[in-house]
């Protein structure tokens, strides 16, 4: 009985050295070699893994037109997200996105030890949130994580208080704002653009016109109830024309010189709705508030100064 006692005292004793070497093992464990295979997924990884876990990145990220990371990700090998080049370079993990063309090749990649994991299509800057944790939790990389949505979440908040500070001066009600692109389309509700809109303190015109998703307005009713600004993605890339009518159409452009507009740079990829969001909403910001004090009427009390300050007429001799 006795002898029996000591060794189940001698099991419990060893149970938490035991617990602590397995975490030390888990903890100094390799990182898992991963792979991204679009300009979206290229983002995240050269945001969260450390640079010995890439093996390779999409050409999109190697372009500055495309990329805000050019620069980094041309530090790596490029591909094209095929099956073939993701067999080369054996990586443990590849990114994807939910359409990839591969994946009919699941069963196959999986037996060559290459797990796929999907990116998710974002609608709330929350979901951007949670794509990164969850990313940074599929390559080890918790901590990456953690850190770039503690950062994401303090520059939202700032966005917040400043819309809320900027309403508070107003009077009149929202500015209605619309995302157009050249072939016509748009944002409505229940898309990352909505979010980033009323991040900002912005109306969206699309979702007042009951649009849900990504969708379009007939030019003539966009001509006959206009938004108070347009926010313009990819008119800076040259287009085919069957994609871009609408944007040469004669009555956009005329109405385009006579709205504030605020051109989305294609290089900044906040179409990926990844925190590339966060980065885009911050460029409104900044340029509606341009926009504002370019607009703004003179104060009188200036036109008085500048009246006083006038050199005195001269008096006829």
């Amino acid at each position: 009985m006795l002898i029996t006692l000591i060794t189940l005292i001698t099991v419990m004793l060893s149970q938490p050295l035991m617990a602590t070497e397995n975490h030390s093992q888990s903890a100094s464990a390799p990182l898992p070699s991963v792979v991204s295979t679009n300009l979206c997924a290229d983002l995240l990884l050269l945001r969260l893994a450390a640079p010995e876990q890439i093996l390779s990145v999409s050409y999109q990220a190697q372009d500055p037109a495309q990329s805000p990371m050019a620069r980094l990700a041309s530090d790596y090998p490029a591909n094209r997200g095929a099956v073939e080049e993701l067999l080369y370079f054996e990586p443990q993990i590849a990114l994807t996105y939910l359409g990839w063309s591969g994946r009919p090749h699941t069963q196959l990649l999986a037996q060559q030890g290459i797990a796929l994991v999907s990116l998710p299509y974002p609608r709330e800057i929350e979901d951007a949130f949670s794509m990164t944790l969850t990313i940074a939790h599929e390559i080890g990389r918790d901590s990456a994580g953690q850190q770039q949505v503690s950062q994401a979440r303090a520059r939202v908040n700032s966005l917040a208080e400043r819309a809320a500070s900027y309403r508070a001066s107003k009077t009149s009600p929202a500015p209605r704002a619309l995302y157009l692109r050249p072939n016509g389309g748009t944002a409505g509700s229940e898309t990352y653009v909505d979010a980033m809109l009323q991040l900002i303190g912005l109306r969206n015109l699309a979702a007042e016109n009951g649009i849900r998703g990504w969708g379009s307005l007939p030019l003539e009713q966009l001509v006959a109830d206009p938004p108070d600004l347009f926010l313009l993605g990819y008119f800076d890339q040259s287009q085919p024309q069957s994609k871009s009518r609408y944007g040469r159409h004669p009555l956009l452009r005329r109405l385009l010189e006579q709205v504030p507009s605020i051109q989305m740079p294609s290089s900044s990829a906040w179409g990926c709705g990844g925190l590339e969001l966060i980065d885009a909403a911050e460029l409104i910001a900044d340029r509606l508030a341009t926009i504002e004090r370019e607009l703004a009427p003179v104060p009188e009390r200036v036109e008085l100064q500048l009246e006083m300050n006038a050199p005195a007429p001269e008096v006829a001799r």
